[in-house]
């Protein structure tokens, strides 16, 4: 998860660790369970986005941050569950964009796509590369 931390200390000009937790719970999602449905591109990118974009409205309307983040996590994985796109170490970044401080906070919405977006994508990306060399292990699994 260095590429994550890295990513992060450049583009927020400073460390974001609840996201970088976050990533590193998907990484061993991706690493470990190739196949499941929760590793596959769309839920892990599509639910990481929609973490993001709760977490930071969230922060936005609520003025108390436990109260916040109930509501952001809440209707996440309300929405995980009915649309199904489960990826459940996208929790952790609904509480990132809640808690993770300034740095995280001054970008607002930008927060979904720099830097969840590049680290969500890069990790589907290395997911892809690690798995390619062992025809017994294909990522992304076809349906």
């Amino acid at each position: 998860m260095a590429i994550t931390w890295l990513i992060c200390d450049a583009l927020l000009n400073g460390t974001a660790p609840i996201l970088v937790l976050a990533m590193g719970s998907s990484a061993i999602t991706l690493f470990t369970m190739p196949t499941a449905p929760a590793a596959q591109p769309v839920p892990v990118i599509l639910a990481h986005c929609v973490a993001a974009f709760l977490g930071v409205a969230s922060a936005q309307v609520f003025d108390n941050t436990a109260l916040a983040i109930g509501i952001a996590v809440g209707v996440h994985a309300g929405l995980m569950v009915r649309f199904g796109f489960m990826h459940p170490p996208s929790g952790g970044t609904v509480l990132a964009a809640i808690i993770d401080g300034d740095a995280v906070t001054d970008l607002g919405f930008e927060f979904i796509w720099r830097p969840v977006l590049l680290n969500a994508v890069l990790l589907v990306l290395l997911a892809v590369a690690i798995n390619a060399p062992f025809k017994w292990r294909r990522y992304p699994v076809k349906n």
